[in-house]
C-alpha cells in the first residue's frame, strides 16, 4: 500500500505509539502504513508527544508554552525528573521546598503584593508542572522498580514460551490476580503525562487489608 500522508497529528503520533508499545515497531508500521523510520523518531521524542498541552489536532510541538516566571526552572525539572525517576513521591510542596532553597530571594518578592500567598505559589507549581509534561495522579504503590519488573516479565516471558511452545495462542489461558490495597498515601502526586510515568511510588507504605481480584482473558 502506497504510503501518502507526510505529516501526522500529535493525536495521531500517540496513537501510533501506543500501538508501538502493543505491538513494536515493525508491525505497527505495517499496520498503519507509517514508515519505520518515522516511527522510530516519534519514540525518541515520546516525552514532548504525550506532554503536548496544544490542540491534539495539531501537526507540531511548537509554540504551546508560554515563558516560565521562576528563574530556575532547569533545575526545577531536574529535580522533578530525577525523583519520578526514583520513583518517589513528587509533590507540590517539595517543589516549593526547592524553590526556597535555590532562589529564596525571588520567592520572597513574588510573594509581595500576593494576596493569596502559599495558593499563589501552588498555582505557579501547577501551571509549570503542567506546561513541562507532568500532571496530578493518583500514586500506585510498588514493590519493585520500573526496570526490575520488566526483567522479571522478560525471564517470565522466555520461560513460559520455552515450556508451552507446543500450545498454539488459542490453547492458552491468562489469569490475572490483582491486589487491591486500601489507604494507599498521599492522595495524588506529581507524575510525567503518558505511559512512560505511571505514578508508581517505590516502597510506598499500604494498609495490611487487600482483596483479590481473578480477571480471565
Amino acid at each position: 500500500m502506497k504510503r501518502i500522508e507526510r505529516s501526522y497529528s500529535v493525536k495521531k503520533k500517540r496513537e501510533a505509539l501506543a500501538r508501538i508499545n502493543q505491538v513494536g515497531i515493525k508491525d505497527a508500521s505495517r499496520s498503519l502504513n507509517i514508515a519505520r523510520g518515522t516511527l522510530h523518531d516519534w519514540t525518541k521524542q515520546a516525552e514532548a508527544i504525550y506532554g503536548f498541552t496544544g490542540n491534539a489536532a495539531s501537526k507540531t510541538l511548537k509554540g504551546q508554552w508560554r515563558k516560565e516566571i521562576f528563574p530556575c526552572v532547569s533545575e526545577v525539572l531536574t529535580y522533578m525528573k530525577d525523583v519520578r525517576r526514583l520513583e518517589q513521591v513528587l509533590s507540590t510542596a517539595g517543589i516549593i521546598a526547592l524553590m526556597w532553597k535555590i532562589q529564596p530571594e525571588w520567592m520572597s518578592s513574588y510573594l509581595d503584593g500576593k494576596e493569596t500567598g502559599a495558593l499563589a505559589l501552588e498555582r505557579m507549581v501547577q501551571q509549570l508542572a503542567n506546561r513541562n509534561g507532568f500532571s496530578a495522579q493518583k500514586p500506585q504503590s510498588a514493590k519493585q522498580s520500573y526496570e526490575e519488573l520488566e526483567e522479571t516479565r522478560t525471564e517470565f516471558a522466555l520461560s513460559f514460551w520455552a515450556k508451552y511452545e507446543a500450545y498454539g495462542g488459542g490453547g492458552v489461558l491468562n489469569v490475572d490476580e490483582t491486589a487491591i490495597m486500601f489507604d494507599m498515601p498521599p492522595i495524588k502526586s506529581w507524575a510525567g503525562k503518558g505511559r512512560k510515568d505511571s505514578a508508581r511510588i517505590l516502597g510506598a507504605n499500604k494498609h495490611a487489608d487487600r482483596m483479590t481480584a481473578v480477571l480471565i482473558d
